[in-house]
């Protein structure tokens, strides 16, 4: 390798990155993750998690630490830290979603030192980012793909998901064997294109493990897009291993999506110039433990990730508008903004609006934490989404045996994917992607 000149050399940055991810992918969580402590195995861990989310539990009575209610350790822009016992986060997970109905709403740390990074972090937020120039000039490919997606397979996802495993819960076998059915399907949606690679992300902190499927880039390789969603459930009960947990929404139904895109990008032969990844995270319920592992090994290998689309919980119609972009201070404003465009320009007879779920309602926080741009359309108003998630009543029937709702997800996933990333194919029309703007063909 004698054209490994110096550390400034585009060259030697590239494969600096790729023997980086070499590690990540095939050694697991990475140089930097691989000596951090196993968090659910300690007695106690540190979490951050809203003022308001602190206050309900600090007013339990039988929530506490060494035997003294939870100490407000540290404060920062409504976001408080805070030490709480590792048995006990099964129990916070279920006591915020029975208050809050919404997942997590909390991040676990394997320090108070990285607790008070991420309260720093927090009041840096107004400081601006270097915003990327998102674009819009993939018509005729976006619409090419979004005619492929299907809702059959989606269905079948979500059938097998929700109804081959008691639950999906991390610290369980089943939440293994679930990963393990997502690996299969994705490297069977895969075959045929050996530079495709499906791989299982061994986690430090959590048995299940999340599963990566990565497109490399054939123009700017290093650049990284992301799509995301949960593999895990929960419901009460979660220590019995034979508890039931579908999870046919939360979240079944952001990975189906997450599945379709997959198998369209496969069988269209989509070539990106960015690299895409789509990522099913490990033990979202319990503090985004699986994301905030790999957005942390990312952040480490110095990882150029240009957007993270979360997509969690995607299939119940609750409110009069279909898509509701996440607008909150951790979310990134441009790529959110970039969202509605998406959905304007390919899916305009659809309407959108915005909403907040609260801090660390899903896997986006972990990337946002990380000084990554990530956004999140989410299913309905918060607040009307499915009100039987975390329970056994998270079902496909419940969930009307339809996929009706989540193929418009499925829809914006495409156009996110070949909008952000772009493409290095021909048009047959003599046109290269990228080069022409193709917003026309997409308006009605």
């Amino acid at each position: 390798m004698k054209w490994l000149r110096t550390p400034s050399s585009p060259r030697f940055r590239s494969r600096h990155l790729q023997v980086a991810l070499l590690g990540i992918f095939l050694l697991g969580p990475g140089p930097s993750a691989a000596t951090a402590p196993d968090l659910l195995a300690q007695e106690s861990i540190w979490i951050t998690l809203g003022a308001d989310a602190f206050d309900t539990l600090a007013a339990l009575p039988d929530l506490r630490f060494d035997s003294q209610p939870l100490a407000r350790v540290a404060e920062a822009s409504g976001v408080v830290v805070t030490r709480v016992h590792a048995a006990d986060l099964d129990r916070i997970s279920a006591e915020l979603h029975e208050v809050y109905r919404r997942c997590a709403g909390f991040m676990v740390h394997p320090s108070l030192a990285a607790a008070r990074q991420e309260l720093a972090r927090l009041a840096e937020d107004g400081a601006p980012r270097a915003p990327m120039a998102y674009t819009i000039d993939q018509g005729s490919l976006v619409n090419r793909l979004e005619a492929a997606l299907a809702e059959p397979p989606m269905l079948d996802t979500i059938d097998h998901l929700s109804n081959d495993f008691n639950n999906r819960y991390h610290a369980h076998p089943s939440g293994t064997a679930a990963a393990q059915w997502i690996f299969d399907q994705w490297q069977a949606y895969a075959q045929g294109r050996p530079e495709v690679t499906v791989e299982l992300y061994t986690h430090n902190s959590t048995p299940q493990p999340s599963v990566i499927l990565t497109i490399p880039g054939t123009g700017l390789p290093d650049e990284f897009v992301v799509l995301g969603g949960h593999l895990d459930s929960t419901a009460s009960g979660s220590g019995n291993p034979d508890f039931l947990a579908p999870g046919a929404d939360d979240d079944a139904s952001g990975i189906a999506v997450l599945s379709e895109v997959i198998r369209v990008a496969m069988a269209e032969n989509f070539r990106p110039r960015r690299t895409v990844q789509f990522m099913a995270y490990a033990a979202e319920e319990i503090g985004l433990v699986g994301s905030g592992e790999i957005a942390t090994a990312y952040q480490a290998a110095a990882v150029d990730v240009v957007a993270v689309l979360q997509l969690d919980m995607t299939d119940y119609f609750g409110s009069v508008e279909d898509i509701w972009l996440l607008s909150e201070s951790w979310t990134d404003a441009t790529l959110t903004n970039f969202l509605s465009d998406l959905v304007e320009v390919y899916q305009p007879e659809l309407q959108w609006s915005t909403t907040a779920c609260g801090y660390g309602c899903s896997d986006h926080a972990s990337w946002d934490s990380r000084g990554y741009p990530a956004a999140m359309p989410f299913e309905a108003r918060f607040g009307q989404h499915n009100p039987w998630i975390h329970t056994t009543s998270d079902t496909l029937a419940t969930l009307g045996n339809s996929v009706a709702h989540a193929h418009k997800f499925a829809r914006l996933g495409v156009a996110y994917m070949v909008e952000v990333a772009k493409s290095s194919e021909l048009f047959a029309d003599g046109f290269e992607s990228g080069t022409t703007d193709l917003w026309s063909s997409v308006v009605p």
